[in-house]
């Protein structure tokens, strides 16, 4: 085997236990993500767990800028779409593409708040987090500009971010309370429509 085999077969096996502790940690929280968990994931030895990384911390680490890298990714394609959407964006268009780039349709929604939630008990997840939150930002500033809104991209994710807890907590459907909470907030930024 030539190093430039054996060096991408490091370098995906690496990526796999990342995706593998990535998983894990959106759907259990940060407790979950050992290095057994991992192994069995990813399908790999326990050894190659221990291997890339410089202890469970790292790997937790690395597991949460993958997540945080697959939602601005998400958000950022969603950003495409509305800055190619022709014409003006009206009310319920805009809710929508703020909607999907806000909330994993692939996920759980009660287990992404969950860990969302836990991650603050982990220094490294949230400092992961909160590094990559500047991406997931910017995507969602792209499509609030669409229409000129005039709100920041904290401001808009807050206001998903607790309307899905809120709707998750009474027992309400989550994108329904979202899109209601949204609309408002856009009709409160212009009044005089």
């Amino acid at each position: 085997m030539n190093t430039h085999s054996a060096s991408t077969k490091g370098t995906e096996r690496k990526r796999a236990v990342v995706e593998a502790a990535a998983a894990i940690l959106r759907e259990s929280g940060p407790a979950a993500v050992t290095h057994r968990a991992v192994a069995r994931r990813a399908r790999s030895s326990l050894s190659a767990t221990t291997y890339y990384f410089e202890g469970i911390a790292d790997l937790l680490h690395q597991a949460g800028r993958a997540n945080m890298a697959r939602w601005a990714s998400r958000a950022e394609r969603v950003a495409e779409q509305a800055e190619a959407a022709p014409g003006y964006l009206p009310d319920d268009a805009l809710v929508e593409l703020l909607l999907e780039a806000c909330i994993p349709k692939d996920e759980n929604l009660q287990a992404h708040y969950s860990q969302l939630i836990s991650s603050g008990n982990s220094t490294l997840v949230s400092s992961a987090y909160r590094t990559g939150r500047s991406r997931l930002n910017a995507a969602v500033i792209r499509i609030l500009n669409c229409r000129e809104v005039p709100l920041s991209a904290d401001l808009v994710i807050g206001v998903v971010d607790g309307a899905a807890v809120s709707a998750l907590s009474e027992g309400r459907d989550v994108h329904a309370t979202i899109r209601e909470l949204l609309t408002s907030l856009l009709q409160a930024t212009n009044p005089h429509r």
